[in-house]
């Protein structure tokens, strides 16, 4: 019901159809004057037949009372062709089935034509009358009949007959000419009236052709607007029309684009923002590196006296040439371990600071991944051994050479064992396995700990920047080893063990012909 609602209110589709009804009023009319003209055309062509067969019905009379004054024909012939002409007449006016024809009756503007044929008729039927029954009277022997006829004088009879039927076929004839000359006028009529009908079919069409125009016009500006619109012209508008439903369409059209072009003077307005923005921020994250990376050298130079002395200072009282107390060698390894540290961070500081600025670079060589690995360890031994955490490493069968940037290598490695070592305690477990192998022509290396295991809520971006499962940690490690494995055209990843403890994290080098040995 709503849609028929609308379809009635729409105002476009009212005037279309309005104009199609009176189309199809038009039509429909056209062929109802035209069957009610050709009725009208037949009635007439049968009153025309009948009343020209008066011609024929008055001269077959003439012929039969001229027989009958002769006395070659009886009254009943006579009477015969009185009432075929009688008959004929009055059916021509009143109408009724003649000759096998349904003949309406005659139209009142032929009635005075008809009347002066009925007159002259009657003036015919009169005298007839005035003569029958003198015949009918002394018709006993033909010898008396042609007497009487003499008497009545026979001639004279006869040419008062004819005139009379002279008259009579002549008001006939002119009645069949006026319905000849009704006919034309009929034809012509019906011309005219067809000529009307087609001017204004053709004009109703012409009308539903302008409406479909005009109708089109806005569609085709449409079309047009949008066309420019897809191509980025924005400042366009459509000129609207009337108030239908194309006017309203015109009109959202128009706010539509108005929307549009003000969405983007908001946009570009925005975007110039957020460009000036940006190259403050880039101006402030330049700053920043720059001042990551004056900090982070300034931050060697102090700690590489302090980690030598201190080393140097344990091995004098670790040597027994100075002597000092257990207490005092514990206070230098952490001192040691710390300068380690910060010296760790400092590294890890401006490696970040090149990952991010895309300008780390790899120092590539051909080495042995395993003597890598246990030089890693190595270093790692004395912060282990304090933990009484024990390192086993597991060794292939054979050299793995690969081509790479061996210190960064090292800091991989340096970066998980170090992360492994953090998180196992002697509550947890006190081994750490290194493994190392050849697969699929990849380099493998695994760490499985047996600690805390990965958070399930940071597992997915563990290797992002500054995201540590760890109080103390900076969060920085993972992401610069994924970014140097990557480098290397390698892949990193970490799961928790099956067993619930701990974590293993592992990384794959790609092996190709400059990785094997020589």
């Amino acid at each position: 019901m709503p849609n028929i609602l609308e379809r009635i209110n729409s105002k476009i589709l009212l005037k279309i159809t309005l104009l199609v009804i009176v189309e199809i009023f038009l039509i429909v009319s056209s062929f109802g004057v035209l069957a009610y003209f050709q009725s009208q055309q037949l009635s007439l062509g049968n009153s025309i037949n009948i009343a020209g067969k008066n011609r024929f019905l008055t001269s077959n009379l003439l012929l039969q009372t001229e027989k009958y004054l002769d006395g070659t024909s009886n009254a009943s012939q006579l009477k015969a062709a009185v009432n075929g002409l009688q008959s004929n007449i009055i059916t021509l006016k009143q109408g009724g089935m003649i000759s096998g024809v349904d003949l309406r009756s005659l139209s009142s503007n032929f009635f005075d034509l008809w009347n002066i044929v009925n007159r002259n008729w009657n003036l015919y039927k009169t005298s007839l009358t005035q003569i029958m029954p003198y015949h009918r009277a002394n018709a006993p022997t033909t010898i008396a009949l042609k007497a009487t006829k003499k008497e009545i004088d026979g001639q004279f009879r006869k040419k008062q007959f004819e005139s009379m039927a002279s008259d009579l076929i002549v008001s006939s004839d002119r009645l069949v000419v006026q319905l000849a000359l009704q006919t034309d006028k009929n034809s012509n009529d019906l011309i005219l009236l067809q000529i009307l009908f087609a001017v204004l079919i053709v004009s109703i069409l012409i009308l539903i052709l302008y409406l479909v125009a005009r109708m089109l016009k806005p569609i085709f500006d449409l079309t047009q607007a949008t066309s420019k619109i897809n191509q980025g012209n924005f400042d366009v508008t459509v000129r609207q029309r009337g108030i239908d439903e194309l006017s309203t369409l015109t009109q959202s059209f128009n706010s539509m684009t108005a929307s549009i072009r003000e969405l983007i003077k908001n946009h570009c307005d925005l975007t110039t923002k957020l460009e000036l923005a940006n190259e403050e921020l880039k101006r402030k994250d330049q700053l920043k590196n720059e001042f990551i990376n004056v900090a982070a050298h300034e931050l060697r130079t102090p700690i590489q006296p302090i980690l030598g002395l201190a080393e140097l200072l344990r091995r004098r009282k670790s040597g027994g040439a100075v002597g000092g107390s257990k207490q005092e060698i514990e206070q230098l390894d952490t001192i040691i371990r710390n300068a380690k540290k910060l010296l760790r961070l400092e590294q890890n500081m401006l490696d970040m600071t090149k990952i991010e600025e895309r300008s780390l670079k790899l120092d590539k060589e051909k080495f042995d991944l395993v003597e890598n690995i246990e030089h890693v360890i190595n270093d790692f031994g004395n912060e282990s051994s304090n933990k009484k955490i024990q390192l086993i490493f597991t060794q292939p069968s054979e050299p793995i050479f690969i081509n790479a940037d061996k210190v960064r290598i090292s800091e991989v490695i340096s970066n998980l064992l170090g992360n492994a070592i953090k998180f196992t305690t002697r509550e947890a477990g006190r081994d750490i396995t290194i493994n190392a192998e050849k697969k699929n022509n990849e380099a493998n290396v695994s760490i499985k700990d047996t600690g805390s295991g990965i958070n399930p809520e940071i597992k997915p971006k563990l290797f992002s920047k500054f995201v540590t499962n760890s109080p103390g940690g900076t969060g920085i490690g993972l992401f610069i080893s994924k970014n140097i494995i990557e480098a290397h055209g390698g892949r990193i990843w970490a799961d928790n063990n099956a067993d619930g403890k701990g974590a293993t994290f592992a990384f794959s080098l790609p092996l190709n012909e400059l990785t094997l040995p020589g």
